[in-house]
């Protein structure tokens, strides 16, 4: 079994060397005096478990602590408290330490700590993956016949198997509304599925950012149009096209502009694609008049399975996977994606795609307007 990865940082040196023996035998062991240094470690090194002191100069632990969990909310941490402080203690807890060891050390209860730290991490890794490949094989086993559902749904509401009343066209029309969105539900599941594996490869071909936009809103249609939602769609008169992988785009837009719609009682959703002034991008906005996010709960909804209200009797359906999958890909193709928003106001959505691949180096242009 390989050795898990543990960084100690403290900016004493007696504390950090001591930790740094203790573990060493049983551990690989990388050490940081400052919190700088440590999370500059964490974006080289797969680290499994850290032990941080709080009371820290220049980045403090509390900031080291915040910030690993961003970068890797999997990690372990300990606290190391030199001052008997409870309120430091608990504060650490509180950004979700495991646990924490005052100084001097008790060799013992260290090593035990630890060992029971990674064995929770462990645990919840396999929790994680078990969950992740139900996920993926109830997905593909539902993905076939759903799309056959779909289809002969498809195939009854073109009339060309016989005529419908009014009544029949209705319920087909829901039939259709709902199943559509399982089959969205079920994409974003098999997408996470694939980017949590690694599984992803990006291709390269030549695309109009305006095409994507105009083909993926055509389905919303009737919905928008059941809602009462004007939506505008401001694009340059001469096309935008890029090189880069035009599914992933059209995904993650698919994404932002399926919230748009969902999170959008009545209103309007204003779509707009300019080029950016000061990077190589081009800028993509969804600003819509639906029912906002509070600012404190915007990075929250990017985690998996999160939405902001989560009861049963919830008003919005679906798993809150969308945003999810729509900033991995983002991260994945390149681009940046910032999202501003007011309760009872509306959200904007800044989506930022690369004009090119950075391994395209043939020559070709990929900007045309």
């Amino acid at each position: 079994m390989d050795r898990a990865n543990i960084l100690v940082v403290d900016d004493e040196m007696g504390p950090r060397e001591s930790l740094k023996m203790i573990l060493k035998p049983y551990y690989n062991v990388y050490t940081a005096e400052r919190g700088g240094q440590a999370i500059d470690l964490l974006s080289q090194v797969p680290i499994d478990l850290v032990t941080v002191d709080l009371k820290m100069p220049g980045l403090p632990g509390t900031k080291v602590l915040e910030r690993l969990k961003q970068q890797n909310p999997d990690i372990e941490a300990i606290i190391i408290t030199g001052y008997g402080s409870m309120d430091t203690a608990i504060e650490g807890l509180r950004l979700g330490a495991f646990d924490y060891i005052a100084k001097p050390f008790d060799v013992n209860y260290v090593l035990s700590l630890i060992q029971r730290a990674l064995e929770r991490k462990n645990t919840r890794s396999k929790l994680k993956q078990l969950k992740s490949d139900f996920l993926a094989n109830v997905s593909h086993e539902l993905l076939t016949p759903l799309s056959v559902v779909i289809g002969f749904v498809s195939l009854l509401l073109d009339q060309i198997i016989g005529k419908l009343s009014e009544e029949q066209k209705k319920i087909l029309e829901k039939v259709y509304k709902n199943s559509e969105e399982l089959l969205e539900l079920i994409d974003n599941v098999l997408w996470l599925t694939s980017l949590n594996a690694g599984a992803l490869s990006l291709a390269e071909e030549e695309f109009d950012v305006g095409e994507v936009i105009k083909e993926s809103v055509k389905k919303y249609k009737q919905v928008l149009g059941e809602k009462g939602i004007h939506l505008s769609i401001q694009l340059p008169k001469s096309g935008i096209s890029v090189l880069g992988d035009s599914s992933k785009v059209v995904r993650i837009f698919q994404n932002l502009f399926h919230n748009a719609v969902k999170f959008t009682p009545q209103g309007q959703i204003t779509i707009k694609v300019h080029r950016s002034v000061n990077r190589k991008m081009i800028d993509l906005e969804i600003v819509d008049t639906g029912v906002g996010i509070p600012q404190e709960q915007i990075e929250a909804v990017f985690q998996p399975l999160r939405q902001l209200d989560s009861s049963p009797q919830k008003h919005f359906s679906g798993l809150g996977l969308g945003l999810t999958v729509a900033r991995r890909l983002t991260d994945l193709i390149g681009g940046a994606m910032e999202i501003m928003s007011q309760p009872g106001i509306g959200t904007h959505v800044l989506l930022s795609i690369p004009y090119r691949s950075e391994s395209y180096t043939n020559g070709v242009s990929a900007y045309r307007n």
